[in-house]
C-alpha cells in the first residue's frame, strides 16, 4: 500500500477507535441508566422498532456504495466536473429514499399489531413510539449525500469525528433528561435533533472541503455513465435487500416467536457486540477507501499482497476479540446489571459465533465492493437472507435463542462467506480462492485452539468483582495475542505488517522532530 493510503488508514483507524471506545464507554452508562429507570420492556421496544427501520433503510438500494465506488479514480485523478455530476446525482436520489422510507414507514402502522407478540406494559403509544423512530430514520438521508466525498478522498476520520462526537453528545443529554425527567419520548427526540445537526455539519464541512461542490454549474452524466451507476444500484439493490433482511430480523423473529422480553434480554449482548463490532467496522472501514484508490490505479499482485496482508489482520483481530467476547459476555452482564439479565452459554457461542462470520468475511466484501464487482454475486444475500428465515424458524422451537443466532451464521457462512471470495479471487486475482479457504480455516482452528488453551488459565485466578474482571481481560490480551503471534510471526504477511507499522511510527515521529 502506498505510503499515503498508509497515513490515511492509520489517521482514519486512530480516530476511529478513539471515538468509538469513549462512545461505548458513555453508551453503557446509558443503558444502565435507560434499564433502571425504564426496565427490559422499553429495551424490548427499542430493539425491535430499531430491526424494522433497519429492514425499510433497504430502500437505500446500494446507490451510495455504487457512487462511492464511481469516485475513486475522479478523486485520483482530480476531475472535479465528474465529482460535481455523481454528487448531484446522489443529493436527488437521497432526497427521494428518505421520503420513501417516510411513506413506506407509515404504511407499516397498522401491521405493528402484528409483529409485537406481547405488547408490553409501558405508559406510551406504541404507535407514536414507532414514528420517532421513522423520524429519525427518514430525515438521516437528507443531508447524509455530501459525507460520501469525504468518505471517498480517504478522510473518512472527519466524518466519524463528527457523527462520534454528536453521538457522545446525544447520549449524554439523554442521560440527563431520563434521570430527571424519565421520558422516553423525549429521550428518541434528542437523538432526531442530534442525527439531523450531525449530518447538516458534515454536509456544510464537505463544502467547505470542495468548494466547487457549490457550483450551480453541474454537467449532467452521460446516459452510458448513469446506466452503468444503475446497473450496479440494481444488482446492489438485490445485495442490500438480502443484507437487510439478514442482519434485521432476527428481533422481529425472536418477537414473533418467543417474545419481546427476549429481545431486551438479548439486546445487553448485542448492545457489547455491537460496541466492539463498531469499533471493528470503523477501524476496518479506514481501509475500505484506500482499498478503493488501490484497485483503481494498482496492478494484480499489488492488489493480492495487500488482499493478504488485511485478511490476515482481520482474522487475528476478529479471532481475539471473538474470544474474549465468549469468555466475558456473562460475567460482565452478572456484574453490570445482574443474574437475572444472563443467558445460556448457548446463547452466547451463537451470539459470538455470527460475529466472528461476519467479521471474518470483511476483506473479501471491501474487495468486491471496490472493485465494482456489484452485479456478480447479488443474489447471495438474497439466498443468505431465505436461509436464515427458514433455519431461524426451523431451529427456533428445538433451540430456542441459540437457534435463531446460529441460523444467521450457518446462512450468512455457506452464502456469502464463500461467494465473495470466488468473486474477488477470479475477477481480481484470476485465480481459485483456495488459499483463502485454507488460511480461513487455519485462523478459525487458531482461535478456537487458543480459547481453549488461555479460558482456563483465565478463570484460576480467583479475583472477584470489576477488578478481577479486568486483570483477567488483561491476561487474556497478553496470552491469546502471545499465541497468535507464536503461530504466525514467521509469515510473510505479519513480517509486512510489521514493516509498516515500523515506518508509520518512524514518520510520525519525525514530524515531530523526535528523531532525525
Amino acid at each position: 500500500m502506498g505510503s499515503s493510503r498508509t497515513e490515511n488508514v492509520a489517521r482514519n483507524a486512530w480516530f476511529a477507535f478513539i471515538t468509538q471506545v469513549a462512545n461505548i464507554l458513555i453508551s453503557f452508562i446509558s443503558r444502565t441508566v435507560y434499564i433502571y429507570v425504564l426496565g427490559v420492556d422499553y429495551l424490548g421496544i427499542n430493539g425491535l422498532f430499531a430491526n424494522i427501520l433497519t429492514i425499510l433503510s433497504f430502500t437505500e438500494m446500494g446507490i451510495g456504495n455504487a457512487i462511492i465506488y464511481s469516485m475513486y479514480k475522479p478523486l485520483a485523478v482530480g476531475d472535479e466536473e465528474k465529482i460535481k455530476s455523481l454528487m448531484s446525482l446522489y443529493k436527488k436520489t437521497y432526497i427521494a429514499i428518505g421520503i420513501f422510507i417516510a411513506v413506506a414507514g407509515l404504511c407499516l402502522i397498522p401491521f405493528l399489531d402484528f409483529i409485537i407478540k406481547d405488547p408490553p406494559k409501558i405508559q406510551e403509544n406504541l404507535t407514536l413510539i414507532y414514528l420517532f423512530f421513522l423520524a429519525d430514520t427518514a430525515f438521516s438521508y437528507f443531508f447524509a449525500y455530501k459525507r460520501s466525498i469525504i468518505v471517498a478522498d480517504q478522510k473518512n476520520y472527519l466524518v466519524t469525528l463528527y457523527q462520534q462526537g454528536f453521538h457522545i453528545l446525544q447520549v449524554i443529554m439523554q442521560i440527563i433528561f431520563l434521570i430527571l425527567t424519565g421520558k422516553y419520548l423525549l429521550f428518541l427526540l434528542i437523538k432526531i435533533i442530534c442525527t439531523i445537526t450531525s449530518n447538516v455539519l458534515i454536509a456544510r464541512k464537505a463544502d467547505r472541503m470542495y468548494p466547487y461542490l457549490r457550483s450551480r454549474k453541474v454537467e449532467p452524466l452521460t446516459s452510458q455513465e448513469r446506466k452503468s451507476i444503475f446497473t450496479n444500484v440494481r444488482a446492489l439493490f438485490l445485495y442490500k435487500f438480502g443484507s437487510t433482511i439478514l442482519n434485521g430480523t432476527d428481533n422481529i423473529i425472536i418477537s414473533a416467536l418467543i417474545g419481546v422480553t427476549a429481545v431486551g434480554l438479548s439486546s445487553n449482548y448485542l448492545l457489547i457486540v455491537s460496541a466492539i463490532n463498531m469499533i471493528l467496522q470503523q477501524i476496518k472501514g479506514a481501509f475500505t477507501a484506500s482499498v478503493g484508490n488501490l484497485n483503481a490505479v494498482a496492478d494484480t499482485r499489488s492488489k493480492e499482497q495487500v488482499f493478504n496482508r488485511i485478511f490476515f489482520l482481520s482474522a487475528w483481530i476478529s479471532g481475539y476479540t471473538a474470544a474474549g467476547l465468549y469468555m466475558f459476555l456473562n460475567p460482565f452482564i452478572e456484574l453490570w446489571i445482574g443474574k437475572e439479565f444472563l443467558l445460556d452459554t448457548g446463547v452466547v457461542f451463537a451470539i459470538v459465533l455470527s460475529f466472528y462470520v461476519s467479521q471474518m468475511q470483511f476483506t473479501a466484501y471491501t474487495y468486491r465492493t471496490t472493485m465494482g464487482l456489484f452485479v456478480q454475486g447479488r443474489l447471495a444475500p438474497i439466498s443468505a437472507a431465505t436461509l436464515n428465515i427458514i433455519l431461524s424458524v426451523a431451529l427456533a422451537k428445538p433451540l430456542g435463542l441459540m437457534g435463531i443466532f446460529l441460523a444467521t451464521s450457518i446462512a450468512r457462512f455457506s452464502t456469502i462467506g464463500i461467494i465473495d471470495p470466488i468473486l474477488v479471487y477470479k475477477k481480481g486475482f484470476g485465480k481459485k480462492p483456495t488459499y483463502y479457504y485454507l488460511k480461513y480455516c487455519l485462523f478459525a482452528f487458531a482461535t478456537g485452539g487458543l480459547y481453549l488453551i488461555v479460558n482456563p488459565l483465565i478463570f484460576w485466578l480467583e479475583v472477584g468483582g470489576f477488578i478481577g474482571l479486568i486483570l483477567k481481560a488483561v491476561l487474556m490480551t497478553i496470552l491469546f495475542n502471545l499465541g497468535f503471534y507464536l503461530l504466525f510471526h514467521r509469515t510473510k504477511e505479519y513480517q509486512a505488517l510489521k514493516n509498516i507499522i515500523k515506518n508509520v511510527i518512524r514518520k510520525k515521529l519525525k514530524s515531530l522532530g523526535m528523531i532525525h
